[in-house]
């Protein structure tokens, strides 16, 4: 007696394409949104190519008279101010081309996936970016906290905290960034774990949601896979004004047909920014795993 079996049944047995796909989707693009952006509206499209910050002396002491009641001449303070260039000159960018017969014959999602991944992309690029320049990145700053692939400690957050009180930075805005590792480290710490008891995934606002822990002392605790470092990450701990970032065009669309070459659907994404560090003693970088 013989049995049918899948193979013998292979010509009659249908195949279905799902209408949907799986999607592999870049984590926590974080950084971008936690850097100070307020010279966006003055770098608009069409106005050049960098922004000259003048910086402002913070005055730190004022003078007294020797003796009260005299009339003693007063003594002007000369502030010499600095200026800081923040140039606009990164391009990124993501293309894809198809020939025409398979644009007729592929899935009507097909393409839409594609052109999505494009901001996706490129905002992970730009996150890169943000995480591991050594010159205006999170990996710049010169305060090194912590010690790589070690787990952090409670004392090592207090140490970044008094740094930036040091520093007159305000507590406001303050963020930290961490990598999956370093999260697991700080569920270890009785202070952060209890923090997080304290209010509800409901109740954390909107601008949060992507990325956002919870708090931990003055630090917004955000989580990231993109920081530096291979023997252990480059974790931050940061006030907004450390970092400046313009994105001077945002994630724009292209799409064309080339004849020339063969008839093929063309698509490009690409956006123009730049950053730069601008208040090194407003940072840290935490090293952990």
């Amino acid at each position: 007696m013989a049995d049918f079996t899948q193979t013998v049944m292979d010509a009659y047995i249908p195949q279905v394409w799902s209408k949907k796909a799986t999607i592999t989707y870049r984590s926590n693009v974080v950084l971008a949104n936690l850097c100070d952006r307020r010279w966006e509206p003055e770098i608009s499209v069409g106005k050049g190519d960098r922004v000259n910050i003048p910086n402002f002396s913070q005055n730190s002491a004022a003078k007294k008279r020797s003796t009260f009641g005299t009339g003693a001449a007063v003594t002007f303070d000369a502030v010499d101010e600095a200026l800081t260039t923040f140039q606009v000159d990164q391009f990124a960018y993501k293309a894809f081309r198809v020939p025409a017969e398979l644009s007729v014959q592929a899935m009507a999602m097909y393409e839409p996936l594609l052109v999505r991944g494009i901001g996706e992309a490129i905002a992970l690029q730009i996150d890169n970016e943000l995480a591991s320049d050594t010159s205006n990145g999170v990996d710049s700053f010169s305060t090194v906290v912590g010690t790589l692939n070690i787990d952090i400690t409670d004392d090592n957050i207090l140490t970044c905290e008094t740094n930036l009180n040091n520093a007159n930075a305000p507590v406001s805005d303050r963020f930290m960034v961490v990598s999956p590792a370093t999260r697991t480290s700080l569920m270890k710490i009785d202070a952060y774990r209890n923090q997080l008891y304290t209010s509800t995934v409901g109740s954390v606002p909107g601008d949060r949601a992507h990325g956002y822990l919870g708090r931990i002392y003055t630090f917004d605790v955000y989580m990231s896979n993109n920081l530096a470092g291979a023997g252990g990450k480059k974790n931050g701990a940061f006030q907004r004004e450390a970092v400046a970032f313009v994105m001077q065009k945002d994630v724009t669309i292209i799409r064309q047909t080339n004849i020339a070459d063969g008839l093929f659907n063309e698509v490009v994404g690409y956006a123009v920014y730049g950053f730069k560090k601008i208040k090194d003693s407003f940072g840290n970088e935490l090293d952990g795993k």
